[in-house]
């Protein structure tokens, strides 16, 4: 070992060795956490058989706002559009309704503690304390976009909206208002270029701003002149997040990757200075988010989006309070809203991939005293049936040409991961990723006794700059979909699936992906089930370019955006690669079968195209079965059309991997998928 270590430092720089050894050790013990999942799934009791109703139905959580003070919680709680707004004193455990209906999608209290402002997408109002003197404050236009950005910390009443016109207006305008609870209205600044963000400073001006040019965003401010100046450039998919102002005012928090693989915590100074904060120890994961001081706005806590939930204290106060969190909550993905004080209590949701609703605390850092708090507006039923859901299981393996990549693996209580049928899950959109949460459809699969493998490709965000960029625009037939193939073979050469046994499943681009399985990997997919899926990504990018709803979607323009990750939707050479390498292209090769939905509102894949292509297989006599929704677009939270998706694939999976057998359909759900069934 000594000798092996001697000769990697003669070859590399010190750093390089001690980087190298580092993530040797990590990967190392991810693989003696695979093979203890593997043993422990096999002798773990198996889970009962749960309805496709658990899965098909969703209950949102509440959405809960400590005050400043930490005086009181507030929470809206139910279904969208009818949610009711109560308020419960942190003293106490009983709750008051204050509003018995709301179609309020936001709920943010003022500096002062006294109000609670609720946005909807027609008003933004204001809720007094003792429920007097409630108004709506601002009507908000239809031919305007607005956000609330937060609440002013300069103002005890007040909050910050960012209002800006729908694209292809006539006249584009962007303005950041300051919106009082006696209805004051001031704009604070006016841009006729798309606005990404405001800070606003201690003294109550603004201290910087985002705006939005074509290929990059720029951090913006005042100079001592008065006249706006760019601090920052953002450029090549740079992460450049507003967080919050310094203690001095002046200088800016950013959740940022400049000069930096991972984005981390970085202070900018008024000259355009940069320092570091914190990054990911481990070196693995990007920052997600950043918990602040309600008052001081200054940061506390830094979370992840690392394959273990982390949380990590700022300051030593902080990491002292975190420890005390963790003992009482251990291996959970904490969400904190800390009051303001040595002796403020704080606002405590617990997560994990096998809850399916989050749970609420109480916490008093002084005493160490942990109280939990909403139990009554959560199911009865949800403890009981969260016991039987499977945990997201980390894992890496090597592609073949060394890089590492990441994802989870959810196993079936009770069973042999080896002669278990395997069911490879990718995530849509190439620049997202799966994550450690709870996802009501892998542990919908893994209770009919599939494990299921949701792969983070390279092109996934997360786990740095580099990992995103380096798919290089190689999504065809090409280095991304072969990640996900190695990925899938280093499972099952680690004792995880039944090789004869395999299936990939995904949505949009996972959709995609699956089709391409089935067409170049059909020893390998015996089965692919897709979902909205291009069935030519040449020519879907062409279309949601100028056609889809991404064309006039906020931010960097789709076409940039997929420039900057090596797809030039102009370049008729990668045009032509990609139609090549398309399983529409390629559908005389198909020899699985497949499963594929469509919307007939999709206005990110257009539903020809899934049309066109099962047209293409059924003259060519191949297996295809259609399922088309007309009323629904990228996707559906309406419970029967959630089922018929659950139905169909557990079906298939049922037919084609001998998987378990489902259960009968109601009436209700058979006479749906005859009038939807192709």
């Amino acid at each position: 070992m000594r000798s092996s270590a001697l000769r990697c430092c003669f070859r590399l720089t010190a750093l390089a060795c001690v980087l190298a050894a580092f993530d040797g050790a990590v990967a190392a013990g991810e693989q003696d956490a695979l093979r203890e999942a593997v043993a422990a799934s096999r002798l773990s009791t198996p889970a009962n058989w749960l309805p496709r109703s658990t899965f098909s139905q969703i209950t949102p959580d509440p959405i809960v706002a400590l005050s400043p003070n930490s005086e009181h919680v507030a929470y809206l709680l139910g279904e969208p559009g009818k949610r009711s707004l109560w308020l419960m004193h942190t003293a106490q455990s009983q709750a008051k309704r204050l509003l018995p209906q709301t179609d309020a999608n936001t709920l943010l209290w003022s500096q002062d503690s006294r109000w609670m402002f609720l946005q909807s997408p027609t008003s933004l109002a204001a809720v007094a304390l003792g429920g007097k003197g409630s108004r709506v404050v601002a009507r908000l236009n239809d031919h305007l976009r607005s956000e609330v950005l937060g609440r002013d910390p300069s103002r005890p009443d007040a909050v910050i909206v960012l209002e800006q016109s729908l694209p292809y207006a006539p006249k584009p305008v962007s303005r950041v208002l300051r919106i009082t609870a006696e209805a004051t209205v001031e704009v604070l600044l006016e841009e006729n270029r798309p606005i990404a963000d405001a800070l606003i400073a201690p003294n109550g001006g603004l201290a910087a701003w985002k705006v939005i040019e074509k290929d990059r965003q720029r951090v913006m401010h005042k100079s001592a002149t008065d006249a706006p100046s760019t601090l920052v450039e953002c450029v090549e998919l740079q992460r450049c997040g507003l967080i919050s102002t310094g203690a001095d005012g002046a200088s800016v928090w950013l959740n940022a990757n400049f000069e930096r693989d991972l984005a981390g915590l970085q202070r900018l100074a008024p000259d355009g200075a940069l320092s570091q904060a914190f990054e990911d120890p481990a070196g693995i994961a990007d920052l997600d988010h950043v918990v602040l001081d309600p008052v001081t706005q200054q940061p506390l806590f830094a979370s992840l989006r690392s394959p273990h939930p982390q949380l990590h204290g700022l300051t030593g106060t902080a990491r002292r309070q975190l420890e005390t969190l963790n003992r009482r909550l251990p291996q959970r993905d904490l969400a904190i809203q800390p009051g303001h004080g040595d002796q403020a209590s704080w606002l405590i949701s617990e997560r994990n991939s096998n809850m399916t609703m989050a749970r609420w605390h109480l916490f008093a850092p002084a005493t160490g005293e942990l109280r939990e708090i909403l139990s009554d507006v959560s199911d009865e039923r949800v403890a009981p049936i969260d016991a039987q859901f499977a945990h997201k299981q980390p894992i890496s393996w090597r592609a073949s040409d060394g890089m590492r990549l990441h994802g989870f693996l959810s196993l079936p209580a009770g069973r042999d991961p080896a002669l278990t049928p395997l069911l490879v899950s990718v995530h849509g959109v190439p620049w997202s990723a799966s994550t450690p949460g709870y996802s009501a459809f892998t542990q919908f699969f893994v209770n009919r006794g599939y494990a299921v493998f949701e792969p983070n490709f390279r092109g996934s965000t997360g786990y740095g700059r580099a990992y995103t960029l380096s798919a290089n625009g190689d999504f065809g037939n090409g280095r991304v979909q072969l990640d996900i193939v190695e990925g899938t073979r280093h499972l099952l050469a680690n004792g995880v699936g039944d090789a004869h046994r395999v299936a990939i499943i995904g949505g949009s681009f996972g959709g995609y992906s699956a089709l391409l399985g089935a067409t170049f990997q059909p020893e390998l997919f015996r089965l692919a089930i897709a979902a909205l899926p291009p069935s030519d990504f040449a020519w879907t990018l062409r279309w949601a370019a100028s056609d889809s709803d991404l064309a006039v979607s906020d931010g960097i323009p789709l076409t940039t955006r997929f420039r900057l990750l090596g797809v030039d939707i102009d370049d008729a050479t990668i045009q032509a690669r990609l139609h090549a390498q398309s399983p529409l292209a390629n559908a005389n090769r198909l020899t699985r079968p497949v499963l594929l939905f469509a919307g007939g509102q999709d206005e990110r894949v257009a539903i020809r195209s899934v049309t066109h292509y099962a047209a293409v297989l059924r003259q060519l006599q191949k297996d295809v079965t259609l399922f088309i929704e007309p009323e629904i677009g990228h996707g559906s939270d309406d419970p029967l059309i959630r089922e018929a998706y659950l139905y169909l694939a557990e079906s298939m999976l049922h037919k084609h991997l001998a998987g378990a057998e489902p259960e009968a359909p109601s009436a209700a759900l058979t006479d749906y998928l005859k009038r939807n069934l192709r």
